[in-house]
């Protein structure tokens, strides 16, 4: 019959958890496991060597602590399991969701092919390549755009109400000194 040191060690090996604290500086967390309260150890992560990823755990998120010798001391919390606390956000074989904390989520439907991202009211969005950005398709702007710099054009650019340059409008300006025939007219006022 094994010792109780080892039965323990045994037990040990995987145990169902919750977080209990988090030390984002050393990137560590407690983890509550039934009534004891593990010392701080590390998360796994999906990506930690030249592309990383950083997601800190959540206060009662329910992990696994995996202590391959069966002493927690030692252990590993292994992150991911869904719970009442934070449930499956969707239930979809071809929906990916990232969702954060604050409402924010990013989705993809591999079955439409239609990515979204939506962020909580006020939220921003930026983009920084001074490469430069290219938009393959058609683009639908819903709200006031403000361009910082020239624009160019190839192809047609339409108004349904009126387009404005120096100040002149081109639907309602009034040129002067007009002659019928092939003279030109004067500046626009």
């Amino acid at each position: 019959m094994p010792s109780s040191d080892h039965a323990r060690n045994v037990s040990n090996l995987v145990r169902l958890g919750a977080v209990a604290l988090v030390d984002l500086e050393r990137a560590r967390c407690r983890v509550q496991v039934g009534e004891m309260l593990s010392d701080y150890l590390p998360w796994v992560v999906t990506l930690a060597g030249t592309t990383i990823i950083w997601s800190a755990p959540a206060i009662g998120e329910q992990v696994v602590v995996l202590s391959p010798a069966g002493d927690l001391a030692d252990g590993l919390v292994l992150r991911g399991l869904y719970s009442d606390q934070f449930a499956a956000p969707a239930a979809s074989d071809t929906l990916h969701v990232l969702r954060f904390a604050d409402g924010a989520q990013i989705h993809y439907d591999t079955e439409a092919h239609a990515l979204q991202a939506t962020l909580p009211s006020g939220g921003t969005a930026i983009i920084n390549a001074d490469g430069g950005i290219t938009l393959n398709g058609p683009l639908t702007v819903n709200g006031e755009t403000v361009l910082n710099g020239d624009a160019t054009i190839t192809g047609t650019a339409k108004a349904t109400t009126d387009v404005i340059g120096g100040g002149i409008s081109l639907k309602s300006h009034k040129t002067t000194g007009v002659t019928a025939g092939s003279a030109l007219s004067g500046g626009p006022q």
